[in-house]
């Protein structure tokens, strides 16, 4: 696979694709599906973390030519649980959007799906932070999917789960504060080369 070319364009699922700009958008499937990803999508809500019901998952791949590829692949049940069959590649991301007393909640994480392997994960606003921060070192260059391995994931959720710790007041529900969370998670871990400081 190939870097994501370019920013600017059109947004495909949510904000996880808001600040990468030239994002190419299809609705093509993935083909043989041989790996299975599992989790549990949880918006905050009032200082509690409630589970997006019934709200449709989204999957983000990259094509031959680096440019992401959106699909509806299924939706979350009554406790805000998911489970997708995808190809296995370098990397991909899950988006579940749903509305909570606070706002629209996107949910997001990253993912490198093996053949024949289960991967659970619960979404949340830290892996949602650390998604957006992995796809934008993707898309401005900075990384190349293939480099966005497992390390690489697990240093980025860890950098975004001590940021939110860290700012008791951070907001998930505004731009700013998201976006300066994602450039404060890339930066301290050099775009998830190295663990959480």
């Amino acid at each position: 696979m190939k870097k994501a070319s370019g920013l600017g364009g059109v947004a495909c699922a949510a904000w996880v694709l808001v600040g990468l700009a030239a994002l190419g958008c299809s609705s093509t499937g993935t083909g043989n599906k041989v790996g299975q990803l599992l989790g549990r999508a949880l918006a905050p809500e009032n200082g509690q973390a409630v589970p997006l019901v019934n709200e449709t998952v989204v999957l983000l791949t990259y094509d031959d030519e680096g440019n992401i590829v959106m699909a509806e692949v299924g939706t979350t049940d009554e406790n805000g649980e998911f489970q997708v069959d995808v190809e296995a590649q370098a990397v991909v991301a899950l988006v579940v959007n749903g509305m909570t007393d606070e706002g629209m909640a996107e949910i997001s994480g990253l993912y490198n799906p093996e053949e024949g392997v289960v991967i659970d994960k619960v979404l949340d606003p830290a892996t949602s932070i650390a998604c957006v921060a992995g796809l934008s070192a993707i898309g401005d260059g900075s990384i190349t999917d293939e480099q966005l391995d497992d390390e690489r994931v697990g240093n980025l959720e860890d950098a975004a789960d001590g940021y939110i710790l860290a700012n008791p007041d951070f907001d998930f529900y505004d731009a700013d504060d998201r976006a300066a969370a994602v450039e404060a998670v890339r930066a301290s871990t050099d775009d998830g080369a190295n663990p959480a400081p």
